[in-house]
């Protein structure tokens, strides 16, 4: 949202250290009723943030894919499935006591990106997060992303991308188990 994205980048210039700071094109038109204040920052650069609680799956994501997540969890409260959202904000530092809290509270985990799947940042967090929350899992961590092929042209691009439908359908497979 705009509130996050003005204090991630002032957080950014601020920092002694390199940052790389993405800003998904597709979201620049996106409007909020939040204001942005002058204030001090609402968290830290690396914290992630839970957007939506639930208690039956976490779903984690980041960037434009957290607006599909969303979507996605409002989509499977009208079936009875209760999604917790995480918007996890940074990637490095990645803030995993919030998705390790989660995923032990929900006991499962899809990781949702648009990189593609093989070598993905979902791989990593699916491998930190069985570490960490082995006996809490009911199901194995899924992840959701583009495909292993190389990144399609823009008029194709939505077609690459992961939707509502495979985000739900990475959902059903973990409630299934």
């Amino acid at each position: 949202n705009p509130v996050d994205a003005y204090w991630m980048i002032q957080q950014a210039i601020a920092s002694d250290d390199p940052v790389i700071f993405f800003e998904p094109k597709r979201r620049y038109w996106e409007k909020s009723s939040l204001d942005v204040s002058a204030g001090p920052p609402p968290e830290g650069l690396d914290q992630a943030r839970v957007v939506r609680e639930g208690a039956d799956i976490t779903v984690a994501a980041y960037g434009p894919m957290v607006k599909v997540c969303m979507d996605a969890a409002s989509a499977a409260a009208e079936d009875g499935t209760s999604i917790e959202v995480l918007d996890l904000r940074s990637l490095s530092p990645l803030d995993m006591d919030t998705i390790v809290a989660s995923v032990r509270r929900t006991s499962r985990l899809v990781v949702v990106h648009e990189a593609p799947v093989t070598l993905g940042m979902g791989a990593e967090i699916a491998a930190a997060v069985t570490e960490a929350c082995f006996h809490h899992l009911e199901a194995p961590v899924l992840r959701v992303g583009g495909f292993d092929t190389p990144y399609p042209p823009s008029r194709i691009e939505e077609e690459y991308l992961p939707d509502l439908d495979r985000v739900l359908d990475a959902v059903d497979r973990s409630l299934a188990y």
